[in-house]
């Protein structure tokens, strides 16, 4: 029709504005993707991020929008992330920090019919609380081991019903439900993120920091060994250098028989064990050749 206009409702452009406020007053502005996290779970791990991050859910048409118009150097880019169900995270920590502390603080939920169990399901041995009757086949029907006891099923022994990488089927998520075990953890992962001026995907920050820091150690193990061997001297390996020039230096002395005074007790201690060593010898040949006055072992 011509001359129509389309009108931006306000509350779109208050939730814009809210936004672009949040961007520019944080640190860091990331986008964490929450497909297939539930109402009851995101609760859960919005508490846990208080005060280390702040998650903000909105229409993915009004977060790109907000992404254009904060006119942040750099943060345009961020759009072409906002695909799917995702959310803002907002926080002055950094990515690598905040990825971390996400999966760290996962939430409980239920197995659903269809579902990869990302670890081995158990079912303890436990009350139950249900009468007798079809729910004990239930239950036999996935091998739980199961008895009536006070007039209640009670399940006798501990058992891994679904393995790690196994499907959960739709009877075992029925039974898992009606005994209110949630197996399934459900964490936010950072997808990417905006901060002085660049963007990192997941790729960049999901890092195992435990074996970096291995590395580490193992290189800096090597670089040690190395400026000792070959003698160059740092604040850290002098004194290890220095320590092991006196060393073979005093076992130069002691295998060619250089006197040095500072080292008497040395040459005293091995040229009483090399006469112990000559009388034991001498003995074990002829009994008579060492006077009975002359020990024939050392002293321990």
């Amino acid at each position: 029709m011509a001359g129509y206009e389309h009108v931006v409702p306000q509350w779109k452009k208050d939730e814009v504005g809210q936004l672009v406020s949040m961007i520019k007053r944080s640190k860091m502005v990331g986008l964490v993707i929450v497909g297939g996290v539930g109402a009851k779970q995101l609760q859960t791990i919005r508490d846990s991020m208080r005060g280390s991050a702040t998650l903000k859910m909105a229409r993915n048409t009004l977060m790109i929008r907000a992404i254009k118009e904060s006119k942040s150097k750099g943060l345009e880019h961020l759009a072409d992330y906002v695909i799917g169900p995702v959310a803002f995270v907002f926080s002055d920590k950094d990515p690598f920090t905040l990825s971390k502390f996400l999966s760290e603080n996962k939430s409980k939920a239920p197995a659903k019919a269809g579902q990869v169990a990302t670890n081995d399901i158990k079912i303890p041995a436990m009350n139950t609380g249900v009468t007798p009757g079809p729910f004990i086949s239930e239950l036999a029907a996935l091998k739980i081991p199961a008895r009536v006891k006070s007039g209640v099923i009670h399940i006798t022994d501990d058992s891994i019903v679904v393995k790690k990488g196994e499907v959960v089927s739709s009877a075992m998520a029925l039974v898992l439900s009606r005994l209110a075990i949630e197996p399934m953890q459900l964490q936010l992962k950072l997808a990417a993120a905006y901060m002085d001026g660049s963007i990192l995907t997941s790729e960049a920050f999901e890092i195992d920091l435990e074996g970096l820091l291995n590395k580490v150690i193992l290189g800096h193990q090597y670089a040690m060994n190395l400026s000792i061997n070959v003698g160059y001297p740092t604040t850290e390996t002098i004194p290890i250098i220095l320590g092991k020039a006196n060393l073979e230096a005093r076992n130069l002395v002691m295998n060619i028989g250089f006197f040095v005074p500072e080292m008497v007790h040395e040459f005293l201690a091995k040229a009483n064990s090399e006469a112990f060593a000559l009388a034991s010898v001498l003995s074990s040949k002829n009994p008579d050749a060492v006077p009975p006055e002359v020990p024939r072992k050392a002293n321990k």
